[in-house]
């Protein structure tokens, strides 16, 4: 008697779990592939190859745009040339911009952009600066972009990492010249 209850409790066990798993489906992929629907940022047409994307604080990369290119590897203390393109996406009376490097990572000139007044959307704003590393390691330099518009005076903050090395890389020796054959 015991014995047939533990079997029939078993049997109730199996079927309980197997019922509860017929509902159980396996995810849909297409269900998995979708992506909230938030803003991203437009490609920036005239952009050279080389420039990439700054990192935003925020969404603000709809609003305007910060690309950046370096002139060089980043090496301690060699002055390293960085462009910078600035895009509004949008209508804005003036940008401005200022650049902050941190400890180790001066900027020795172009620290800043003054009020450009003549924005159109869409159309870049060129800024050139150079950096001075003074030791290796990686660093952010920080850009505000200071944006007068309809929504009042609004900074918004991009951050671009700048990965320092202590000496230039060594330069691939030349290969040597074939020897010439020599006739017996």
């Amino acid at each position: 008697m015991v014995r047939t209850l533990r079997g029939n409790l078993l049997y109730a066990l199996v079927a309980g779990s197997l019922l509860c798993a017929c509902g159980d489906s396996p995810p849909d992929p297409s269900a998995s592939s979708a992506t909230p629907n938030k803003p991203v940022p437009r490609k920036v047409e005239g952009l050279p190859p080389e420039m990439v994307a700054a990192v935003s604080a925020g969404s603000t990369a709809t609003a305007i745009s910060v690309h950046f290119a370096l002139g060089a590897t980043p090496v301690v203390n060699q002055a390293l040339p960085l462009d910078l393109a600035i895009t509004p996406h949008g209508e804005f009376d003036s940008v401005s911009a200022h650049i902050d490097g941190p400890d180790g990572l001066a900027v020795t000139v172009g620290n800043s952009l003054d009020p450009v007044t003549s924005i159109s959307p869409e159309k870049i704003i060129k800024h050139q600066l150079v950096l001075l590393p003074v030791r290796e390691g990686v660093f952010m330099l920080t850009v505000g972009i200071d944006t007068m518009g309809k929504e009042g005076n609004i900074t918004r903050i991009f951050s671009i990492p700048v990965i320092v090395s202590a000496a230039a890389p060594p330069r691939p020796a030349p290969a040597p010249a074939p020897a010439a054959p020599t006739k017996p």
